[in-house]
């Protein structure tokens, strides 16, 4: 971004990510993966410790009714509803137990986004701010500095903008503790299919608004054409 404020992005959230297809593998004797085809082409993979070797038929039942049950369902949504969905199966005996496995350990084997949580968030030079007026303390400046290393307080600030239609404009006391104080964050929403991330600039609450908001828009519209 060519402005004199701090550019930041938050890739896509995989917890919007529909679940197309699931197949469950037989690796080993306790061993399984299971492979969760996503909706836009993605593919992940999961193992599974069980005890013992489990049926063919078993494998297959559960399968079945995770397709009929999930089929079309969010990985978020997954998540916190795989136990009621799936509560009146009607399967038996391995499968049961298998299925129960499954709720068990729902929020881990449907959480393919934990290893990106990092928080996918990319960040221009800090440096860039460090002859603002408003970081002349030193304080301010460390503030800044500690926040583009950590990254997890300002991945959480991005997510509560995500998926919000237009630019999003928040100054001062309005970020919480999330920012320093006397700065602004300006954001836009962008797409990638069916999921959604977002990109925009963190500056002084004196930056040129007019010239920033067009900046953003023009950017959150180009990275959407550039993803479809």
């Amino acid at each position: 971004m060519l402005t004199q404020e701090l550019g930041i992005a938050l890739g896509p959230r995989m917890d919007q990510t529909i679940l197309e297809r699931l197949d469950i593998v037989r690796l080993s004797f306790e061993k399984l993966m299971l492979v969760l085809t996503l909706r836009g082409g993605a593919v992940r993979t999961v193992f599974i410790e069980v005890k013992g070797e489990i049926a063919d038929n078993a494998l297959a039942e559960v399968q079945r009714v995770l397709n009929e049950r999930l089929g079309g369902v969010t990985l978020g949504e997954i998540r916190v509803s795989l136990g009621a969905r799936v509560r009146d199966s009607g399967v038996r005996g391995e499968a049961t137990e298998l299925l129960n496995i499954f709720v068990q350990e729902q929020e881990q084997l449907f959480d393919v986004a934990a290893t990106e949580r990092g928080d996918s968030v990319v960040l221009g030079q800090a440096s860039v701010l460090a002859d603002k007026p408003e970081f002349a303390s030193g304080e301010q400046m460390r503030r800044l500095i500690e926040l583009t290393e950590t990254r997890t307080e300002l991945a959480t600030l991005l997510r509560t903008r995500n998926a919000a239609a237009g630019v999003q404009i928040t100054i001062g006391a309005e970020h919480g503790d999330s920012l320093p104080g006397g700065m602004t964050l300006v954001t836009a929403e962008y797409r990638a299919g069916g999921l959604s991330g977002v990109i925009g600039v963190i500056g002084p609450t004196r930056m040129p608004y007019e010239k920033v908001i067009s900046l953003v828009t023009h950017t959150s519209t180009l990275v959407t054409e550039l993803l479809a």
